[in-house]
């Protein structure tokens, strides 16, 4: 039997198996698809870490001392983590498709995605994008109020002294605030101080430490921003 070169052989596959070459066109529209799905999973990746990043600085840590290491397992933002770890992963993926993607190992790729959703989603952090977007997340989402961000939760026992909701009303002396569960409290805030950038206006949402007075009725010793106390 004749021997036969590799071309040889490739070629006599094709032609058994009618098999037809692939436009140039195609290879290019491709290549351009995964980069695309690379850069969007970057930014993403990106923007998810500025979430995370917005939910730690912001979080009132100084109520760990009150509630212990459940305060921590209660607040931590465990959807964002998780995104964040699914885009790196499909960062990875996505790169491996592209023309060059293999010549680099895996510790390789994730840690300069890594490196890249570390520093742009700093920037984005800076800008107060995550801060705005969990803000109205918030707002308009119950499903993300009562699974996903556990501060709800937290500043939901005013049996305990912690209580949060929406502005309704501003009185002399005091202010009304409609709480996630729907009830209206009506907050003394005579004695009060506050804390960091909060702004006592219709329609915000804060945070009230104090003693609940009875029902529906809440005084106030300090009054914090949504986010964080800064």
């Amino acid at each position: 039997m004749e021997n036969k070169n590799i071309s040889q052989i490739v070629l006599e596959r094709i032609k058994s198996d009618g098999l037809k070459p692939i436009s140039k066109n195609v290879f290019s529209i491709k290549r351009v698809l995964f980069w695309t799905a690379v850069v969007v999973s970057l930014i993403v990746g990106a923007f998810t870490f500025s979430l995370v990043l917005s939910s730690l600085l912001n979080n009132d840590w100084d109520l760990y001392s009150k509630f212990g290491f459940n305060f921590i397992l209660k607040t931590l933002p465990y959807f964002w983590i998780i995104s964040l770890i699914i885009f790196v992963i499909l960062g990875d993926y996505y790169y491996r498709k592209t023309l060059h993607g293999y010549r680099h190992t895996l510790i390789v790729v994730v840690g300069a995605y890594m490196a890249s959703s570390i520093i742009f989603g700093s920037l984005f952090y800076i800008l107060k994008l995550g801060e705005v977007v969990e803000k109205s997340l918030s707002e308009v989402s119950p499903a993300y109020r009562n699974i996903i961000l556990n501060r709800h939760e937290v500043w939901a026992h005013p049996e305990d002294g912690l209580l949060s909701g929406k502005i309704t009303r501003i009185n002399d002396g005091t202010i009304e605030v409609i709480d996630s569960n729907g009830i209206t409290w009506i907050i003394d805030t005579t004695s009060s101080i506050n804390r960091g950038k909060v702004e006592i206006e219709v329609g915000e949402r804060i945070k009230i430490m104090g003693d609940i007075i009875d029902t529906n009725n809440f005084s106030a010793d300090e009054i914090r921003p949504w986010l964080g106390v800064r």
